[in-house]
């Protein structure tokens, strides 16, 4: 026995009618007709209904009103083999003939007729499509078409080679001109210029020999006078192989080198000139000293509108002061974290902790570890509240010091904890 249950089914309470999804039941290949039984299979049962008739792949009518609860997207199975009686059976093997009949009549129509044929496949998509007669008569009229465009193609081809042919002979006439006529350009521009060239440099010549001419002239003028203007009373004149002399009166105190006073045993340079303090060498102890022609109050020279010269014992006090100065020698910041140690040995360091009260009205205590040993435990320690409210209600105080830590006591009403600021201060 064969079973049909391609797609779902949707089924109304109370309703003959049957609606499928994804389904074939009008396919005469398939075998869903009226008598058949159409069994609905759900989790927990099984219902049997009596299929009265099919009018698409995807309605059917039921012989009697649906009395089960409303389903949709539910499986079914059709037995479409059963055994039947002959007339069911004439009436399908009917059903097939008139299939395969209608599908001959398509397949004669594709082979002899001009127009188009519509088949009907046995899952029942419909198809249309050309006759072979159709299909014939256009690849002829394609064939001919062809041909005419190849002829066509080959004439327009044979018309192109003579165009090329006559385009380059004409383009090898007129380069070969063209070469003629740029040589014959080319050489006349080279001998125009040539001869530009030399009536100019002869023009060059001729002014460059005019003006030297001149310039000649004009120094032969200016040397003749320069000879006649020379006062020869006022020369140096060589005496001897190592000597010098002058003739004439000369100003020495005028006399420069490179823009700079020339000086000489007769023209010796002032204190003014040199930019010192005047002085007067004198023989103390048999030793020369300079001494100051105008004395000069030392205490009072500044610069800068600062004394130079101040009190030795001013200075000694200032000296002591830095020296007895306390100043910072190491310090460390991180976070909230931080320290400073003094040259006298004091140190301060703070931090921030949590502080628990673990029970109500109980004093509790928290270990806190410093963040450099003290030197002794003869150190303060001071505690700040950060938190406010109901935590900011909580006493603290410290009990026990250590070098390296310190135990902090902490009283609270309730229970919960608080941020808190630590600072240790001492030696």
């Amino acid at each position: 026995m064969s079973w049909y249950k391609t797609g779902t089914i949707t089924i109304t309470n109370g309703s003959k009618s049957v609606t499928g999804i994804e389904t074939k039941w009008a396919n005469p290949l398939i075998g869903v007709c009226s008598g058949q039984m159409l069994i609905l299979k759900t989790k927990n049962s099984i219902e049997i209904c009596e299929i009265a008739s099919v009018q698409s792949d995807t309605q059917l009518t039921l012989a009697n009103e649906y009395i089960g609860d409303t389903k949709t997207g539910v499986n079914y199975e059709i037995p479409t083999s059963p055994n039947v009686s002959i007339e069911a059976l004439a009436l399908r093997i009917s059903e097939m003939l008139n299939y395969y009949q209608i599908q001959l009549d398509a397949w004669h129509t594709i082979l002899t007729s001009e127009n188009e044929v519509t088949l009907t496949a046995p899952d029942g998509r419909q198809v249309t499509i050309k006759s072979q007669y159709a299909i014939s008569n256009e690849l002829a009229k394609l064939l001919e078409e062809s041909k005419s465009y190849a002829e066509q193609t080959v004439k327009n081809a044979d018309t192109a080679i003579d165009a090329s042919s006559s385009a380059l002979n004409s383009a090898a006439s007129a380069k070969n001109s063209a070469d003629s006529a740029s040589s014959s350009a080319t050489a006349s521009s080279n001998s125009a210029q040539k001869s530009s060239n030399s009536a100019n440099s002869a023009s060059l010549s001729e002014n460059n020999a005019k003006t030297s001419e001149l310039n000649a002239k004009k120094s032969a003028e200016d040397a003749k006078k320069a000879v006649s203007s020379i006062d020869t009373s006022v020369f140096i004149k060589k005496s001897g192989v190592d000597n010098q002399l002058i003739d004439g009166s000369l100003d020495v105190k005028n006399l420069t080198e490179n823009s700079q006073r020339v000086y000489s045993p007769n023209n010796k340079p002032t204190a003014d000139d040199i930019g010192t303090i005047p002085a007067v060498k004198k023989q103390v102890n048999g030793s020369p000293i300079y001494v100051v022609g105008n004395p000069i109050d030392f205490a009072e020279l500044t610069v800068n509108g600062e004394s130079v010269i101040a009190n030795v014992s001013n200075i000694n006090n200032k000296i002591d002061q830095l020296y007895n100065r306390i100043y910072i020698v190491e310090s460390y910041v991180n976070g909230d974290s931080w320290y400073n140690k003094y040259s006298n040995g004091f140190i301060e360091q703070s931090g921030v902790i949590i502080a628990r009260t673990p029970a109500p009205n109980a004093v509790c205590g928290t270990l806190i570890n410093l963040l450099i040993p003290m030197k002794t435990q003869n150190y303060g320690v001071s505690v700040d509240k950060v938190n406010s409210g109901l935590w900011g209600d909580i006493d603290y105080a410290y009990a026990e010091l250590y070098l390296t830590s310190f135990w902090l006591a902490s009283y609270s009403p309730v229970t919960g904890e608080a941020w808190i600021r630590w600072t240790v201060r001492g030696h």
